[in-house]
């Protein structure tokens, strides 16, 4: 025999399980890839700082002082409710979205100096020392979108995704 009440309590045993696990499972990747870029992805090549590197195009940026990776967070997508459930990964250091996605330094008008800095010098500049008007970034150096391609090729998101899930499977 059926028993209609009990399986439409059953059911939103299931529902309300799932509505929990949504947001858990997003949470959870969004911290895997959070944690994969701070201590993978940005710690391939390691640097002192002030040292010269010319990263070749689409690698990751070179880990010199560690800040970069040290902004690295994941949180929940506010927006986030029941059934539909994301998170957030990003950078809160300000020179992330150039290395991202490239662009260009300006010094304020303002300030009247260039930008100036020192690094270890390479045989066209021996002294290290730079100084320019304007910074153009052309060749883009992302870190956060090759580690989730990395992450979904290699299977690892999808492994995490199910593990967390499963906390929240009837």
């Amino acid at each position: 025999m059926v028993d209609v009440a009990g399986n439409i309590a059953y059911l939103e045993g299931v529902l309300a399980l799932a509505e929990k696990g949504a947001p858990a499972v997003a949470q959870r990747m969004a911290e895997y890839i959070a944690e994969r870029t701070a201590l993978d992805t940005l710690t391939r090549k390691r640097l002192s700082p002030g040292m010269y590197h010319k990263a070749k195009p689409g690698d990751p940026p070179a880990m010199m002082s560690g800040k970069l990776a040290d902004s690295v967070f994941s949180e929940m997508d506010p927006a986030s409710s029941k059934l539909r459930a994301s998170a957030l990964v990003g950078s809160e250091d300000e020179r992330a979205r150039m290395f991202e996605h490239g662009g260009c330094v300006l010094k304020p008008s303002s300030a009247g100096d260039m930008l100036t800095w020192k690094d270890s010098g390479r045989p066209d500049n021996p002294g290290g020392f730079w100084s320019h008007w304007f910074l153009r970034v052309d060749q883009e150096h992302p870190f956060l979108r090759p580690t989730v391609e990395e992450a979904i090729d290699d299977g690892e998101l999808q492994r995490i995704a199910v593990e967390e899930f499963r906390k929240f499977d009837p």
